[in-house]
This record gives C-alpha cells, structure tokens and sequence, in this order.
C-alpha cells in the first residue's frame, strides 16, 4: 500500500495504472490455452467489425498440422488514430474444436498473457482473435490448436514492422 500525504493512500491508482498497462484476469495463477497466463480482451476491438486499414500479414505458419489449417499473425491501422494492432486468425480447413488466440508479451517483462482461445463452431470456418494495441505490449504471436496439436508462431517485436 501506498500512502500519500495525511494517510491517503493510493494504492487504487497504483491498480488501475497497472491494470491498464496489463489488463489481467484476475486469474494470474490460472494457465491458459497455450500455457500462457489469461488475459482479459474482450474490450478489444474485432478485426471485421472495427475499421482496419493497411492490414497486412507479418507471418503465416501451418506446417505442424501439414498444411490443413493456418495461424496468421496479422497487423493494420485500427482505432481513432489509425495505430497499429495486432490480432491471430485460424483459417484453411478448420473443424469444431479448432481454436485461435493471441499471446502478448506485457512491457517490463513476462509471462506471455494470452487472449482467448477463441473456438471454431463449424467446419470451414476463418476465426480471429481481437486486436491487440501495440503500445501495450512488447512482443506479440498467433497461436492455434488443431487435431489436438498447438503450435505458435514466432515471437514479433510490437514495434517492429
């Protein structure tokens, strides 16, 4: 706790300023799908439903289930000020129980925190993650699960295009 001047403290700022830096779960202990600590995303905003520009693939990879599906990490201009955003997608032939998340690497140091997983309900179909504001995060990655096997992509520097 921390105390300012005549016993105030201030230790909700303290909170809140971490909160915002790493918006966690409240489950820090809990793992997530891809061994990474959950994180709360669901203010994010959504590839498809907010305005992205200039959105582009940084990488693609789908050799550990031969090819069927792929993980992409994707980055575009999203928000007032057009900044860029970080989000995964699971397409190709997915099935029920296929799943997409994305890993971010808080400043300062880790675990990875994940965001999601975010499940396929039907055959076929293209899931994404929401997006992640670079300027929260250090490092971001796509992750999937498919046939049981998960796999991640590499490691991406936020500030690195």
């Amino acid at each position: 706790m921390i105390r300012a001047g005549r016993g105030r403290t201030i230790a909700g700022i303290v909170a809140a300023t971490l909160l915002v830096t790493v918006p966690s779960s409240g489950t820090a202990a809990a793992v997530g799908a891809g061994g990474a600590r959950p994180i709360d995303c669901r203010d994010w905003q959504r590839p498809g439903v907010h305005t992205v520009t200039n959105a582009k693939p940084v990488y693609a990879t789908g050799e550990k289930w031969g090819g069927e599906v792929r993980v992409t990490l994707w980055r575009g201009d999203a928000g007032p000020d057009g900044e860029w955003h970080y989000w995964a997608a699971l397409t190709g032939r997915t099935r029920p129980g296929d799943e997409v998340w994305l890993e971010v690497w808080p400043p300062g140091g880790g675990p990875w925190h994940q965001c999601g997983p975010f499940p396929v309900s039907r055959a076929g179909q293209a899931v994404s993650s929401p997006m992640a504001f670079w300027r929260r995060f250090t490092l971001v990655r796509a992750c999937a699960r498919h046939d049981e096997i998960r796999a991640c992509g590499r490691d991406k520097g936020a500030m690195v295009d």
